[in-house]
């Protein structure tokens, strides 16, 4: 069975990447070239720092999707401290502008009570709850909801850009300021500790569980993502015998996962009602 790697890129190996990137000219094509020639499924970006000191990988990402040409990403974030909306947006945003190239993807055990959602004892919420969200949020308004009508003068099926209802962050409905592509947008991963029973959330593309506690290589047939790399020797360094995806593929084939799908389980059009378009 061919095992499709995702390589991960955290401290002093990703400071090196960004660093390098930064400066640009040649030592910065040079590098996102040998990126791209490696032979891994995708990229994840800051999976290796523990959950509780995640941080915001979107500006790294911004760089390495600017300087490679086919690499695919997994993006982390800290759901604690980034808006779901500006995180859903942001990465909309790009991909669109790079193809489907990013993914999505939070510990299990990330921390989830911030400024934006405090810790509500009665209905806490999860790194999957979260994940679903900024899902939803896709949903919110589908690319294929654009008609491009001119001659009608119709643009754009109103009735599909919704204001969508999560169960656990209720006050967080959207929509969002672009569309999606509802089946290619971004897969979500969930990392899980040793032993950790499959998650019930369905809008989930992939869990991944470790193999050892602490081991930091987390797996799930037919992907294996590997934290721990020291440097960005060590990542240039990296061999496998696996055969690499395509050099166009998206990140659902590399990944071997399905188109993505709707996650949004109540959806209420925003420019039917006028007292849900006020609340846009």
């Amino acid at each position: 069975m061919t095992v499709h790697t995702v390589l991960d890129l955290s401290g002093q190996a990703l400071e090196d990447i960004l660093t390098t990137l930064a400066g640009g000219g040649a030592p910065a094509t040079a590098l996102g070239k040998a990126l791209d020639a490696l032979p891994v499924a995708a990229y994840a970006l800051g999976l290796g720092t523990a959950a509780a000191r995640a941080r915001d990988t979107s500006v790294a990402l911004s760089f390495l999707l600017a300087f490679t040409r086919s690499s695919r990403f997994i993006a982390s974030a800290n759901p604690a401290q980034q808006h779901p909306i500006n995180l859903a947006r942001n990465l909309a945003t790009l991909n669109a502008l790079h193809g489907s190239r990013i993914g999505l993807a939070l510990h299990a055990d990330a921390p989830t009570a911030g400024w934006f959602r405090p810790e509500d004892a009665a209905s806490p919420a999860s790194a999957a709850d979260y994940l679903r969200l900024v899902s939803s949020l896709w949903d919110s308004w589908p690319m294929d909801a654009l008609i491009g009508d001119t001659e009608g003068g119709r643009y754009v099926d109103a009735d599909r850009i919704v204001r969508i209802a999560d169960p656990v962050y209720t006050h967080i409905g959207g929509p969002l300021t672009l569309p999606t592509d509802i089946p290619g947008k971004p897969p979500l991963l969930l990392l899980s500790p040793h032993g950790t029973a499959a998650s019930p959330e369905p809008s989930l593309d992939l869990q991944l569980n470790e193999t050892e506690p602490g081991s930091g290589h987390f797996t799930r047939d037919p992907v294996s993502l590997r934290t721990g790399a020291p440097s960005l020797d060590a990542i240039l360094a990296w061999s496998s015998e696996d055969n690499a995806p395509a050099q166009g593929a998206s990140i659902r084939e590399a990944l071997q996962l399905p188109a993505g799908r709707s996650a949004a389980a109540v959806q209420t059009p925003v420019f039917k009602d006028a007292a849900v378009a006020l609340r846009v």
